[in-house]
């Protein structure tokens, strides 16, 4: 019974909304001014008219924030594009200042290849001896390129130690800060002759300088020529500290190496003409 009540109730409201549209539009044929829509629908338009306003605000909103999202889904495609050429162009960058660093030591190693009376061999470090405070390193050149044991190896900054071992295409360099090498030098300005050791530290040692020798911090140690390897003249580093110990015959010396030898990437093998 509910149930019947209710549908009798919806069809009354569709057959009352049914005839109010017939009558609007049965006015609006009537009216002389078809342009005129009539008292009722004047009424109609007056009670739809927030309705409507209400409805271009949100379609006029919709359309922004369509606007909006487009723009935003172009700038983030933009800004990766941008991103990856800031990249590539970062990249870029650090490959030319890698080859101009490269380029300005090969400079300056032919520059020392055009002061010596040696010949000369340029060679890649390719290796280093992790085993103790750079001790030994590995080069790109052999015996099929002419080295031999005891080849000076040296830098535009000065010597970087001898060659130790020789395969067909590599060979082994001894730093001259490894406790195994010891190389004859010469103060350059008191020209007093002493002994470079090395003691697989950062610093040097100069032993067997005499007690009356006149040196100090900041004095140019070279190699002396004696001992067979080193030609004379090649810079081993300069005094940093004297140590002067009392009663003794003698006096030692600190010296820092010329040559970075823990940022060696490439050097000069000296070979005999």
């Amino acid at each position: 019974m509910t149930e019947l009540i209710a549908a009798r109730r919806r069809m009354a409201i569709f057959l009352g909304l049914f005839l109010f549209v017939v009558v609007l539009l049965t006015s609006q044929a009537r009216s002389p001014d078809r342009r005129q829509v009539g008292a009722i629908g004047t009424g109609v338009l007056t009670l739809l008219m927030p309705v409507q306003a209400g409805m271009a605000r949100i379609a006029d909103g919709v359309g922004r924030m369509w606007e909006l999202y487009t723009e935003i889904g172009r700038l983030r495609v933009e800004n990766a594009r941008l991103r990856g050429d800031v990249e590539a162009l970062s990249r870029k960058m650090a490959e030319l200042r890698e080859q101009a660093a490269a380029a300005q030591r090969l400079e300056r190693l032919l520059e020392l290849r055009s002061q010596t009376a040696y010949r000369s061999l340029a060679a890649h470090v390719v290796g280093r001896d992790v085993s103790r405070w750079f001790g030994t390193l590995l080069v790109d050149r052999g015996s099929r390129d002419g080295v031999r044991r005891n080849a000076p190896v040296v830098t535009a900054d000065g010597v970087v130690g001898r060659v130790i071992e020789v395969t067909l295409t590599t060979s082994r360099v001894l730093l001259i800060v490894d406790s195994r090498s010891a190389v004859g030098a010469l103060v350059q300005r008191s020209r007093d002759l002493a002994v470079v050791e090395g003691r697989s530290e950062r610093i040097l040692h100069l032993k067997y300088l005499s007690r009356t020798a006149q040196v100090e911090p900041g004095d140019l140690v070279v190699t002396s020529g004696q001992g067979g390897v080193f030609p004379k003249g090649l810079v081993v580093g300069r005094i940093t500290r004297v140590v002067q110990e009392e009663g003794e015959y003698l006096q030692e010396a600190q010296v820092e190496p010329a040559a970075a030898l823990d940022r060696l990437e490439e050097v000069l093998i000296l070979l005999p003409r």
